[in-house]
């Protein structure tokens, strides 16, 4: 029980497509990263005339846009997870007609019994990690 309890990380919940995690842990990843990217941008704007701070901060806004977009992407697998459907679907985010209706995943209900993807929701799945 304590290696199980051990796996439950922010890396797992962020950065691994094993498992399941339910609305709240989804919409607060989203917001996470929303919030990192924003103040990147606050900065970008409050640095526009000094040059060697606006660069650092596009570079940080730049390397901050790729990690937040795969770590949404996994938080996608992970919810798609949950409701019993293919993280595959999760590549929908790259589709700019599609990607908004993803947002109906912080809204749809998951299963409250076991699935193919996990025992329980907001656990990695200990045979797939």
């Amino acid at each position: 029980m304590a290696a199980a309890a051990s796996e439950k990380s922010m890396q797992w919940l962020f950065f691994s497509p094993s498992g399941r995690i339910s609305r709240q842990p989804y919409l607060l990843g989203w917001l996470f990263w929303l919030s990192i990217i924003s103040f990147a941008m606050a900065r970008i704007l409050a640095n526009e005339n000094n040059h060697g701070a606006l660069t650092l901060w596009i570079i940080l806004t730049i390397i901050a846009g790729g990690v937040s977009t795969a770590s949404v992407f996994l938080l996608t697998v992970k919810r798609l997870h949950d409701i019993g459907q293919t993280g595959m679907l999760a590549l929908f985010l790259f589709l700019p007609v599609i990607s908004p209706l993803m947002f109906a995943l912080c809204f749809w209900p998951g299963t409250e019994e076991p699935n193919d993807f996990g025992a329980r929701t907001n656990e990695p799945d200990g045979e797939n990690f």
